[in-house]
């Protein structure tokens, strides 16, 4: 699928390693980083609405997309040093950092440990987000490995069937065909990181933080850990799953536009 007009593309080396780039836009710069199995194309519909107000930066993580997949690094300390790299090579200042998913999680500790870099920080959905799983690392890797070949084995037709018809189609198109551009490398190093929210003391930045739709017990564990922020806002948005922007889109797009114009200001 081609790139929607005044979007440009270019590798980076990063960090050691060759990244996929797609930029558009100008003012404020947005660095957007995508989930697990996914790349940064799946922004395309969001940055093409933030274009006409801000430069955005989508980038395809390494071993998704057109990145370079190395045998080892996929860890999140790598992850998050292929980040920064990546901020400092574009020559970007104090970006805003958003990330969904894996992204979201690689974001937040990347403002943990580069506190003067993020302008503000947006988190869709992170992974990990207050709980460990109840499984162990070598079983959480092999789960990641066997659903990736489940999803590649199957026809991008019946993946893109899978999605709700009140999708975006080219959003979900996008996100179907991703998966044959996920290298098994990828998922040698599946979520190792401790909960996201164990980073929320740490991080200075205004942060905005989208959450699927939760019970109410679950909404006040959430908003519960959310008071470890200095100046967070943690937002439930209702009918929304795992990916909030692809599920309700106007809704998330709204709460991110606010959130942006404030942090824009900030110098």
């Amino acid at each position: 699928m081609n790139l929607p007009e005044r979007w440009t593309t270019e590798t980076v080396s990063a960090n050691g390693v060759g990244l996929q780039c797609y930029r558009t836009g100008s003012g404020p710069p947005i660095l957007m980083a995508h989930g697990l199995y996914d790349n940064g194309r799946r922004w395309l519909p969001l940055g093409s609405d933030l274009a006409d107000d801000f430069e955005v930066i989508a980038y395809d993580a390494r071993g998704h997309g057109r990145s370079d997949a190395p045998e080892t690094g996929y860890d999140i300390d790598t992850r998050v040093s292929d980040l920064v790299a990546l901020v400092e090579e574009l020559g970007l200042e104090n970006p805003t950092l958003l990330g969904h998913s894996m992204g979201a999680a690689t974001v937040a500790w990347a403002a943990t440990t580069h506190p003067d870099l993020p302008r503000g920080l947006v988190l869709e959905d992170p992974a990990r987000f207050r709980d460990l799983p109840d499984v162990n690392t070598d079983e959480t890797r092999e789960r990641a490995r066997e659903h990736l070949r489940e999803r590649q084995a199957r026809p991008v037709e019946k993946r893109v069937a899978e999605y709700d018809d009140a999708h975006d189609t080219d959003h979900v198109r996008r996100l179907a065909e991703s998966i044959d551009e996920c290298h098994p490398n990828a998922v040698k190093v599946a979520e190792d990181h401790p909960p996201v929210a164990e980073a929320f003391e740490s991080i200075t930045c205004p942060t905005l933080v989208f959450r699927r739709d939760l019970g109410i017990e679950e909404r006040r564990a959430d908003l519960d850990v959310a008071t470890r922020l200095r100046d967070g806002r943690l937002v439930h948005v209702p009918d929304a799953g795992h990916y909030v922007f692809l599920d309700e889109y106007e809704a998330a797009s709204a709460e991110l536009r606010t959130f942006l114009r404030r942090v824009s200001t900030i110098r």
